[in-house]
Formats: C-alpha cells, sequence, structure tokens
C-alpha cells in the first residue's frame, strides 16, 4: 500500500510536496500521475485569497492510505465525496466508510489530523475546499445567530469545527454537472469556480440555522460519533437502535453522546438516521425496480403512506411525483 503524509492548505506550497509522493508531478494547475486514468485528473485552484479547491478525478489502481498532517492552522477543509468503491475515514483507530454511498461531506479543522485509506479499483470524484478561518468568520460575523458565540466558535481553546454529513441534493447535483464538464481550458476554471462557490452557499446555507454547539472534543470522542454513525448506517433498514444503547456503545452519558452527536453530525441522533433512511430509499427509488411498498418494507417504515408522508416532508415531494421530475 502506498503511503502518502501530506498537508493541505489555502497557499500552495503544500502542491509541490504532494505531486512526488503521489508518483507524479506537477503541470500548471494540474498534478500529473502517469499511468492514471477515467480521466486521471487531480487539479488545484486558487478561488480567491481565502478560498482553494482541489478537484480529484481518477481510478486507483492500487491501494492508497493518506495521512493528513498538517502544519497550519489557519483554515478548515470541506469535502464533497463522491467515491464508489471501498474508501474509509480513519480517525483514532476508527474506520467510517466515505464517499458517494457513506459520509460524503465532512468538515474538518487543520488541527485535526487524520487518515483516509481508497483500496485498487475505486473510482474517486472529490473536492476538497480549503477556507481561512478568517473568512469563515467574517462570514458569519454578519448573521444574529452567531453574534454571542462567534469567538468561541473560532477559539480552539474552547471549540473544534468537525462534521461528518451527508451532502445534499444540490449539493449533489452541482457536483455531477462538474464532473461532466470537460477538465481542460479556462471554461473548466470557471466551472470549477462557480461549483465551489454553489457547493458552499449551499453549505452554509444549511449551516448558519443550525444549533450552535461550543465543545471542545477530542480524537478519541469524534471517532466514537462516527463509530455510531457507521453502525446506524450498517443498520439502516432495522428500527432505530435507541439512545441508551448507542451512548453505552460510546462510552458516553447519554447527555453528552447526544450533544457530541448533533455537534459532529449536525442533527440529532434520530433525525440522523431518519434522513440516511430516506436517502438510501431515494436511490433505490431512482432505479426503477421496487415499489413504493417493497421500499417502505425494505427500510421498515410502517408502509407506504408512512414512507410518502416522510418522503414528502424530507424532499417537498412524493416519491412518485419525484420519479416524474428525473
Amino acid at each position: 500500500m502506498r503511503e502518502v503524509i501530506h498537508q493541505y492548505g489555502v497557499e500552495l506550497d503544500w502542491v509541490a510536496d504532494i505531486a512526488p509522493k503521489l508518483g507524479g508531478y506537477t503541470e500548471g494547475n494540474y498534478i500529473i500521475v502517469p499511468g492514471e486514468d477515467r480521466p486521471g485528473t487531480r487539479f488545484i485552484l486558487p478561488v480567491n485569497e481565502n478560498i482553494t479547491v482541489f478537484v480529484i478525478n481518477v481510478s486507483y489502481n492500487e491501494d492508497v492510505i493518506y495521512k493528513l498532517r498538517n502544519t497550519r492552522d489557519d483554515f478548515v477543509g470541506v469535502y464533497f465525496n463522491l467515491t464508489e468503491g471501498d474508501a474509509v475515514h480513519v480517525l483514532d483507530d476508527v474506520s467510517r466508510l466515505a464517499g458517494r454511498w457513506g459520509c460524503n461531506l465532512a468538515v474538518f479543522d487543520a488541527s485535526l489530523e487524520g487518515e483516509y485509506i481508497v483500496k485498487a479499483g475505486c473510482t474517486t470524484f472529490k473536492l476538497a475546499i480549503f477556507i481561512k478561518k478568517t473568512a469563515l468568520k467574517a462570514y458569519f460575523s454578519k448573521n444574529e445567530h452567531y453574534a454571542q458565540v462567534l469567538d468561541s466558535v473560532f477559539d480552539p481553546a474552547q471549540n473544534t469545527i468537525v462534521k461528518f454529513d451527508r451532502m445534499s441534493s444540490r449539493a449533489w447535483w452541482l457536483m455531477n454537472e462538474l464532473r461532466n464538464t470537460r477538465a481542460t481550458g479556462p471554461l473548466y476554471e470557471v466551472m470549477v469556480t462557480g461549483t465551489v462557490y454553489g457547493l458552499l452557499s449551499d453549505y452554509l446555507d444549511q449551516t448558519i440555522n443550525q444549533e450552535i454547539i461550543i465543545e471542545q472534543v477530542v480524537a478519541e470522542d469524534v471517532a466514537a460519533i462516527i463509530n455510531s454513525q457507521a453502525y446506524l448506517i450498517e443498520h439502516i433498514a432495522a428500527p432505530f437502535a435507541g439512545i441508551s444503547r448507542l451512548a453505552a456503545d460510546a462510552n458516553m452519558s447519554e447527555t453528552k453522546y447526544k450533544k457530541l452527536f448533533k455537534k459532529i453530525t449536525g442533527a440529532a441522533p434520530h433525525t440522523f438516521f431518519l434522513t440516511s433512511k430516506l436517502a438510501y430509499a431515494r436511490e433505490i427509488l431512482e432505479t426503477g425496480d421496487y415499489t413504493i411498498g417493497e421500499i417502505a418494507a425494505q427500510f421498515n417504515f410502517t408502509d407506504s403512506s408512512h414512507l410518502i408522508e416522510q418522503f414528502r416532508t424530507a424532499y417537498g415531494t412524493t416519491p412518485k411525483e419525484y420519479l416524474t421530475r428525473l
């Protein structure tokens, strides 16, 4: 397995370091790795003085473990990940399925270390967006919701910025539009820039109205929560396990578990479970291979009416209407 110890940042000094570790070299905005295919694109673009994006669209012909070891902590990384195949985040020896079918949106404070493993045969399409904390702080300072806690949110002694979630339907659409754009020429830069602003706008619109939870967390806490997320996803077709069971498995009190789960996931455990269940149900619905009743039974909804009701609440339309729009 190839081991790549690397760092990221808004500044571009990390690019020249990571390229040879990948077995490649830089050429303009691209990292070229000989032998990579479909389509083998690694594209870096400074969007503005506060934001840099790294677009990865490759198929792996070997196992790779990426070990993130940043030397700067002045930025936040926002990762939109549609990898297909065996890919996992590893934090404090706990693995979490990543990519299209798992955790496909992650937000990391640059001070956090982590590992990401991709197996040979994986096809990765990912946008890693690096944003200066000063720019984020300036953005949130304009919102009354953050007025009283702004300094605490960005004080590492009081709070850790971290989240594992699933991207929205709009983010998914934006990602697919970019993936279908040929990665050459000046128009590609325009498309990447527009996609970055669209993804960040979508994400920040959701974040701005979420409950603000100020909490400094250590790697062990994050690992316990992502392990709990993984358990819920693995048992997505079953009834909700219950807070007492989940908290005990995480070796936390119920109060601490619920607080940290909501901080790291952006939703209460049961809400996360239901949202994930509906996302999987929607993906199966899109295949056209199953009826509403069959999907309701597969994912342990009470009946078809219950699934339709929850689907309408989540997506603003019924499953049948949703299919007609595809």
